[in-house]
């Protein structure tokens, strides 16, 4: 009994300075942002932004933003894993480390290359279109709010992507191969195994995917500032990016509200994803 004791002592010696460090660098700031946003300035500043139509219109963009960059990463992701799972698919280590570059890269060097690849003058993009006869003309696609969000979502997702075919690509060789060939004697086809194997497979592995996917997009900001700078006149502007210029223009108390919108959200998707777990095991 004492050398359990002492043996548990010891443990909690060893983790106490990594519960410190963990402490100093995320619960107190999460506690210093929080205690300025409630305070009596914090309340003054949420109202005003609560109450104000371009704030609503910043969270759509967001939502947006969030929506198209995390479905659009889990789709191809998920494709890419698969297809490098295929037996048809020779080298598939080359072809695994070639589609990790966009997650390997710098976010400003990525953000950079697109920028200079959806320029309306000189961009690959246009030029290629326009080769292959899509377009006529060159598109704006910086220039123009109505489809500028949806472009850097694509950027978001050519870099988030490849995290999630790391993932479910993972999540896929830890399947016996055993089950399937058991399904195939059962004479089960190929939309039957992916639904009823592959599917609940790679399910905990996907919803922690999403989680990681909206947490990246929620404090995505490189490839939008780099780009677009928000513009133009505010179309492609998320919360981040209004969390920077608040900070920009030294403003303490919305840089704390908006941090604990972020923080809220972030917060409810995370108790969702631990109660969706909960049910599935049960």
């Amino acid at each position: 009994m004492a050398s359990t004791f002492a043996s548990e002592r010891r443990g909690y010696g060893l983790v106490a300075p990594t519960l410190a460090a963990m402490a100093v660098l995320t619960i107190v700031p999460i506690v210093v942002v929080v205690t300025r946003a409630a305070g009596a300035e914090g309340r003054a500043v949420a109202a005003t932004l609560l109450g104000s139509s371009e704030f609503h219109l910043i969270l759509g963009r967001t939502g947006i933003w969030t929506v198209v960059s995390v479905a659009g990463a889990l789709v191809i992701g998920f494709g890419a894993a698969l297809l490098l799972q295929s037996r048809w698919v020779r080298w598939p280590g080359l072809w695994r480390g070639i589609f990790m570059v966009p997650w390997i890269i710098p976010g400003v060097v990525g953000a950079t290359i697109w920028k200079w690849n959806y320029s309306s003058n000189y961009g690959l993009l246009n030029h290629t279109l326009q080769t292959v006869g899509v377009i006529n003309e060159p598109v704006q696609w910086l220039s123009d709010p109505s489809i500028v969000l949806y472009a850097l979502a694509a950027v978001q997702v050519w870099s988030t992507a490849p995290f999630v075919m790391l993932l479910l690509g993972a999540a896929l060789t830890a399947v016996p191969g055993e089950r399937y060939e058991a399904a195939r004697l059962d004479g089960a086809g190929l939309p039957g195994l992916f639904r009823y194997i592959t599917l609940p497979a790679v399910r905990p592995t996907t919803a922690i995917a999403s989680l990681m996917l909206v947490t990246f997009a929620l404090n995505a900001f490189t490839i939008i500032w780099v780009s677009t700078a928000g513009g133009p006149v505010g179309s492609s502007t998320i919360l981040p990016v209004e969390l920077y210029r608040a900070f920009q223009n030294g403003d303490d108390a919305t840089v704390a509200v908006i941090a604990c919108v972020q923080l809220v959200i972030s917060a409810a998707l995370a108790l969702v994803y631990v109660r969706s777990m909960k049910a599935g095991d049960e």
